[in-house]
């Protein structure tokens, strides 16, 4: 006898706001809105996906010119795991819709119109009124009908977002258009699409690879299925973490930077490649491979024992160094790494690069993930541990002054490690941490100060000038907070950067200086060519003959020389004095196009403008061996 009862499991309607949950990066909610803009893409054809971050009124749509949808389409779309796509799409489960726009925001519009039609259906979505009105559920979801006039027609989807859960700020749109650029590469080199956040198009993520490094991978897994892809050697070693293998899956890139088949160390900073692994499986947000899977455990054990990755191994060794990464040593107490050798002496720039360049990654604490992130951070100990967003963050700081008193800075890194994975498992150990890193902070400060005068006068800020007439030209403005906000080494804007208000005979071309720091001028102009490319010609170090070739350019007229100095002092505004010597300079030995005579007009401007101080003149073109012009340009305003 059959005793079993019918019920209803209709999920209840919190299931919306809890698919938000999920622990989405706002980078990674985005990504799924343009995975289904990929998906609906029409064959042969380009398309357009449009993000616009509002700052202001604090919303994002994303919008394609893709297939759309018909009212059936849209209906599965908001239909929770519904997956009709095939297996080749980005987007699969049913889920990524819903849960990323309800990551984003409280409110999420859908209007969608598909190609030959003049019908544009529409959704509105609004978290509180769904939950709150006992009427709406999920058997009466509306969905309106509008006919369009053929002025109206158009095809696509545009998702609108509002009431944003997540913060939005300017500097996104630079990290979403490297992380696009990265993550949709093949899509963007072959055309596919073109992806545009705010005004600004992504473009595809190059490797710089050493010339024939370059080897094909061709796996062949005894299911019968091929795995292909390509393993190289990056011409410059990353320190920063930016080497290993990029995991894709149909086209779009999954795991960045794995270190897929090997450990992370040094001696393999140099390893870069690709594989496609289309047949493994992905967790529904598709930031992760499913690692213990059957499939991605076959792939990984061919791979790691594979002749192309052993032969790489050994070419990236024979050029690398034995210095370990600083994730190499919280692998280390992860168990996840064996032992390395630890150096008993750095080179100061290696451990600068070490403290500098580590970007922030996760490590396992029990059965929770922290992240490790080093800053630099003038008052606060040697490291804090802090809760941000529900999760744990470890912030080292890098100029803490323990690291002066040792001559690898990986020992200290392997003490915090330790004492890491023991708060891990004695969380009231905390307090007794964070108490003894105060106390070692002033202990090691008040021991190691000097009664010299120059060596406090050396590291003292000096503020940006604030002087009535003199300031920064108005076109570098956003430039220079983009560099205070993204920039780790010191710079300054000189010369032309503040003096071209004064310039008498404009000739149309602009040549502006940026000092920073040695070793550094790549770093500054690979930074401002991906963010004011297309408005600044960016160079480091330009001779003579490659800034006259560039002057005689009839589409350039404005550039960016970054020099390098030994030292670059004061703030990130030269003073009046400092900038005319750094004009002379520029004009005397790097041959921009002006001569004397407009020298001296700017220099009388200046005077009669009381922006001129002339012992720091003279004391600063005779370092700077200049001193001759100055006097000679002195005794024409006389």
């Amino acid at each position: 006898m059959d005793n079993s009862i019918s019920v209803d499991i209709t999920p209840d309607k919190s299931l919306i706001q809890k698919l938000g949950l999920v622990g989405y990066r706002t980078v990674q909610a985005i990504a799924e809105l343009i995975d289904n803009s990929i998906d609906a893409r029409i064959t042969n054809q380009e398309e357009k996906i449009i993000v616009k971050l509002n700052f202001e009124k604090k919303w994002i749509d994303v919008k394609d010119d893709g297939q759309g949808m018909d009212k059936h389409d849209l209906k599965n779309a908001l239909t929770i795991a519904k997956g009709t796509k095939s297996d080749g799409s980005l987007g699969k489960f049913g889920i990524g819709l819903k849960s990323a726009c309800s990551a984003l925001g409280k409110t999420f519009v859908i209007k969608t119109s598909t190609i030959n039609s003049d019908k544009e259906y529409q959704v509105e979505y609004d978290e509180d009124e769904w939950l709150a009105d006992n009427s709406l559920d999920w058997t009466n979801f509306k969905i309106s009908e509008k006919i369009l006039t053929p002025e109206e027609n158009w095809h696509g989807t545009l998702i609108i977002i509002g009431d944003l859960k997540v913060p939005l700020y300017p500097t996104q749109v630079t990290k979403f258009k490297e992380n696009f650029g990265l993550r949709y590469a093949p899509y963007l080199q072959e055309k596919q699409v073109s992806i545009q956040i705010n005004t600004g198009l992504c473009k595809p993520h190059h490797e710089d690879i050493e010339e024939g490094s370059k080897t094909p991978i061709e796996l062949h897994l005894p299911t019968g299925i091929i795995v292909k892809g390509y393993v190289a050697l990056l011409k410059k070693r990353s320190i920063q973490g930016h080497y290993g293998i990029n995991l894709i899956k149909h086209g779009r890139l999954i795991k960045s930077f794995a270190k897929f088949g090997f450990p992370a160390h040094p001696e393999s900073a140099k390893i870069i490649g690709e594989l496609n692994l289309d047949h493994v499986p992905v967790n529904f947000y598709k930031s992760e491979f499913i690692e213990e899977s059957p499939e991605y455990q076959e792939v990984f054990k061919i791979f790691s024992t594979s002749d192309a990755l052993k032969t790489i191994r050994m070419s990236a060794k024979s050029k690398g160094s034995v210095v370990a990464s600083v994730e190499s040593v919280f692998d280390y107490f992860d168990e996840k790494s064996k032992s390395q050798y630890l150096e008993r002496n750095v080179r100061t720039k290696l451990t600068q690069e070490l403290l500098h360049d580590t970007k922030p990654f996760e490590i396992k604490l029990g059965k929770s993930v922290a992240q490790i992130v080093i800053k630099s951070l003038k008052t606060e100990p040697l490291y804090t541990v802090k809760t941000i967003d529900s999760k744990k963050t470890i912030i080292i700081n890098s100029d803490d002054t323990s690291f002066k008193f040792v001559k690898n800075p990986l020992f200290l890194i392997g003490m915090i490690a330790s004492e890491i994975k023991l708060l891990s498992n004695n969380p009231e150990f905390e307090k007794f941490m964070q108490e003894r890193n105060r106390e070692l902070k002033e202990f090691l400060e008040n021991w190691s100060e000097k009664n010299d005068k120059k060596e406090i006068f050396r590291d003292r800020e000096i503020p940006i000038p604030n002087m009535p007439h003199y300031k920064l030209a108005d076109e570098l403005i956003d430039l220079h907070d983009f560099l205070k906000e993204n920039c780790e080494s010191k710079f300054q804007f000189t010369a032309l950067s503040t003096l071209t208000p004064y310039l008498h005979n404009l000739r149309g071309k602009i040549v502006y200086t940026l000092h920073t720091t040695p070793n550094k001028g790549e770093y500054v102009t690979e930074l401002l060519s991906k963010e004011f490319g297309d408005h600044f010609v960016i160079v480091n170090q330009p001779d003579l003959n490659s800034l006259n070739t560039l002057l005689k350019m009839p589409n350039i007229n404005r550039i960016i020389a970054v020099r390098e100095y030994s030292v670059v002092k004061g703030s990130s505004i030269a003073t009046p004095d400092k900038a005319f010597v750094d004009l002379i300079v520029e004009t005397h030995t790097h041959d921009i196009p002006l001569d004397d005579n407009e020298l001296k007009r700017i220099l009388q401007t200046m005077k009669r403008k009381d922006l001129i101080n002339l012992e720091e003149m003279q004391r600063y073109g005779n370092f700077v061996k200049k001193s001759s012009q100055l006097e000679k340009l002195l005794a024409m305003i006389e």
